[in-house]
Parts: structure tokens; C-alpha cells; sequence
């Protein structure tokens, strides 16, 4: 993509990976392994010259007086159940926009 001219984003998404219950909860863990992920595509040959790289735990950082507002709407007017039935339909969205590009 980057050789066609597209700017590309990787989100490193770390802030969430914490929820895993093998690694613990600790955010340099995850971040150790994240850098290790890079290091896997740099020797698996993907060219990351024109890749932004963005952790998502820097992004919340430096946007906590407009994320944590939101999180906290979005949780008082939803419920669990609405939540997962939307991230289900987002899921499958992706996956079919994805496998309908590769034709």
C-alpha cells in the first residue's frame, strides 16, 4: 500500500492487550511485546519505511480529556449485550470489505 502512494497507520493497540489474562495487566509487557511484533514483520520483510507506527496507550494519553468523557456516555447508554452485537456486525463488516478487496 505504501508503495502506491497510501499513507499507512498500524495500531499497536496495546492499551487493550492489557486485558490479557497471560500477560498480567503490565502495559511494558505489552509493549515488549509489541516491539517484538515489529521486529517479527521487519524480518518477515514487510517495509515499514512510510509506516506511522501509533500506540494506542500514547494516543489515550494524550487525549484522556476526550476519551474517558466519551467511554463513560457510551457506557451509561448501552448495555453489555448492545455492545457485543455491535462489535459482532463491525467484525463482520471488516471481514467482508477485506475479502471483497481481494478480488
Amino acid at each position: 500500500m505504501v508503495k502506491s502512494g497510501c499513507k499507512v497507520k498500524i495500531l499497536m493497540a496495546d492499551w487493550f492487550a492489557q486485558m490479557n489474562p497471560q500477560i498480567g495487566g503490565n502495559l511494558n509487557k505489552v509493549q515488549n511485546i509489541g516491539l517484538y511484533n515489529i521486529e517479527m514483520w521487519k524480518a518477515a520483510g514487510m517495509a515499514l519505511d512510510g509506516v506511522e507506527l501509533v500506540w494506542l496507550s500514547d494516543e489515550i494519553s494524550s487525549h484522556a480529556d476526550e476519551y474517558w468523557p466519551l467511554v463513560m456516555d457510551i457506557a451509561r447508554k448501552n448495555t453489555v449485550t448492545g455492545l457485543t452485537r455491535y462489535i459482532l456486525v463491525c467484525i463482520i463488516w471488516v471481514f467482508n470489505a477485506y475479502f471483497s478487496w481481494q478480488i
